[in-house]
């Protein structure tokens, strides 16, 4: 076992973990759904953040050669994987019967969710660029790369249910582009 392998354990426990956070939500929300009003705000949150998990989850592996393993680099990782675990926590109302309503969850919770992507995905890209990434080596790959931050910070400030929900049905529908055009292949 390499020494990034044994560092990449721990950190993909911790996305793991993440994931396992929001499909617990998912579930709660599902075995809730006749005593709450659910609606397609938190749900597409949720995927945005799974989605969101593993394109890092598999930009991490794709740095495996290129970050040393040292001490301010597992602190890092720390923080990002901590700031995603945040994220994924706040994503579902611990105890749906106590939020009736999961529109008012996602109204209460979004700035913090959509700031966590922010934190996590802006230090990736510097670091795709910096260790010379095909990723952003491709001026279309950069293209959907400011697109996805812009749209991200656009959902900071974004009101109205419907405006969120086309930004979020977008934010989704770019991971597929991604994966059709290669960037997140292992």
């Amino acid at each position: 076992m390499s020494s990034f392998e044994f560092v990449f354990s721990l950190f993909g426990l911790l996305l793991g973990l993440s994931l396992a956070e929001v499909l617990s939500g998912f579930g709660k929300a599902v075995k809730a759904r006749r005593r709450v009003h659910i609606g397609w705000l938190t749900p597409l949150l949720g995927l945005l953040v799974m989605l969101d998990l593993t394109s890092f989850w598999t930009s991490a592996w794709q740095m495996r050669d290129a970050l040393p393993v040292k001490y301010l680099i597992l602190m890092l990782m720390l923080l990002f994987t901590g700031i995603y675990y945040l994220a994924a926590t706040l994503v579902f109302p611990e105890n749906p019967d106590e939020r009736p309503d999961f529109d008012a969850h996602f109204w209460e919770n979004k700035k913090l969710v959509f700031g966590a992507m922010i934190i996590c995905n802006i230090p990736s890209y510097v670091i795709d660029y910096g260790i010379g990434s095909a990723f952003l080596a491709d001026a279309f790959m950069v293209v959907i790369a400011i697109i996805f931050m812009a749209l991200l910070i656009a959902g900071l400030f974004l009101r109205g249910r419907a405006a969120n929900l086309i930004l979020l049905a977008f934010l989704v529908a770019l991971y597929p582009i991604n994966s059709i055009y290669g960037f997140y292949d292992a």
